[in-house]
């Protein structure tokens, strides 16, 4: 279990990244991740994880377990550029953008409208929502083809249609919550659904979600993706002219019995 509430600066479990026109500001009881003044082309990105201190198949966070962050924006849903969230994930790329392994994740995940991201049919691209990601587990060779044909010319599509038939994706757009003022967001990983609450108010339940361990993310970014039926791959990193955060007053991950 661990519960930061920030009163002296991040947990020491923690590792802060930040690269790029980003930094993480402290006070008593706050952190904030901050990008102001990002470049198009140019990762700027606050960041903090835990999994970056373990390889994935040992990261430290498997159901079940609940989360509960204490969060808040300063910028609306729309306003906001880039993505940004928290919650837990396997990080499948490497430095040069190749997925190396399946994409698992379940989180509080934000993106601006420069992102269309068709993971779960029928959903909106962009917004803020209550995800998860079960991509399963899947061998170095398969992967390795997989961004191979990936690059082809006209097989982006294809490939795409093949993960996201494979991969179980659930989301909901949270629309009636606003990002700018604080709330308590609270995630029940469960071995088979997750439960997703919002000032203790359940607001969605996703099945299988993934069951691979993952590890912890809390972020602020100036990405950019297009991906998904009918619609052409593109991955960039976009301008941020305005300074713009997230501060969080709070991270407990906890045990549950079921």
């Amino acid at each position: 279990m661990i519960d930061d509430n920030f009163q002296h600066g991040a947990h020491p479990r923690w590792v802060r990244f930040c690269i790029g026109h980003a930094h993480i500001e402290n006070e008593p009881g706050i952190i904030r991740f901050v990008v102001d003044g990002a470049e198009a082309g140019h990762l700027s990105d606050a960041e903090l994880d835990d999994h970056r201190t373990a390889p994935r198949h040992k990261l430290a966070w498997k159901p079940p377990l609940r989360m509960t962050v204490r969060a808040r924006f300063s910028h609306r849903a729309g306003e906001l550029i880039g993505t940004a969230g928290f919650g837990f994930w396997n990080d499948p790329f490497d430095w040069v953008g190749n997925v190396e392994t399946p994409p698992n994740a379940i989180w509080f995940f934000y993106a601006s409208p420069h992102s269309d991201m068709a993971f779960a049919r029928g959903v909106r691209g962009h917004g803020w929502k209550a995800a998860t990601l079960n991509g399963g587990r899947a061998d170095k060779l398969t992967m390795a083809l997989g961004n191979f044909v990936f690059r082809l010319p006209g097989m982006s599509r294809l490939v795409f249609d093949l993960a996201q038939a494979r991969i179980h994706a659930h989301e909901l757009v949270l629309d009636n919550v606003s990002l700018t003022d604080w709330h308590t967001y609270r995630l029940d990983w469960l071995p088979r659904e997750a439960i997703f609450f919002v000032d203790d108010v359940e607001v969605f339940r996703a099945p299988n979600p993934p069951t691979v361990p993952l590890g912890f993310v809390a972020w602020v970014d100036n990405n950019a993706t297009t991906m998904g039926p009918g619609r052409h791959f593109d991955f960039r990193r976009i301008a941020v002219p305005q300074r713009q955060w997230m501060e969080l007053a709070r991270v407990r991950i906890e045990s549950v019995g079921q």
